[in-house]
């Protein structure tokens, strides 16, 4: 009788503790979107508004070869990725058209201490969100 009830037990836990597991190892991915300088960063393990700026300045200095000084701005603000399912991104570019440059240019909008990821035309510099990169809350 003890055995019909530790068996269920059992195969639950194993599934709850394979489940948290594959969320654990969850990768960062940047994937491009249409339009020039256009990408987004999905969502992986540890996730947080600096994570996702320190996953755009390292694509934009890294594969799109722009220089520190570059701008990003937000495309399209935290949600429901555009490029991958079941995922949350941010989409972010370096060449932004009128409609973002006029977003960044309301109050509030334009880069400063803080690190939002849900205004459009929020912008920072490449080298400001690579900053984020060495904090150990990240990880």
């Amino acid at each position: 009788m003890i055995a019909r009830r530790f068996v269920p037990v059992v195969a639950l836990t194993s599934l709850v503790v394979s489940a948290a597991a594959a969320w654990a190892y969850i990768p960062w991915r940047v994937n491009m979107l249409p339009g020039n300088g256009n990408f987004e960063v999905i969502e992986g393990m540890g996730a947080g508004n600096q994570r996702f700026w320190c996953e755009a300045a390292k694509f934009a200095a890294g594969p799109m070869r722009v220089r520190g000084n570059t701008r990003m701005y937000i495309l399209t603000p935290n949600g429901p990725a555009k490029t991958q399912k079941n995922s949350y991104g941010v989409g972010f570019t370096v060449a932004p058209s009128q409609e973002v440059l006029d977003a960044a240019s309301r109050p509030g909008e334009g880069g400063n201490y803080s690190v939002s990821i849900t205004r459009v035309g929020y912008n920072l510099s490449v080298s400001h969100a690579r900053g984020f990169c060495g904090q150990n809350v990240l990880f």
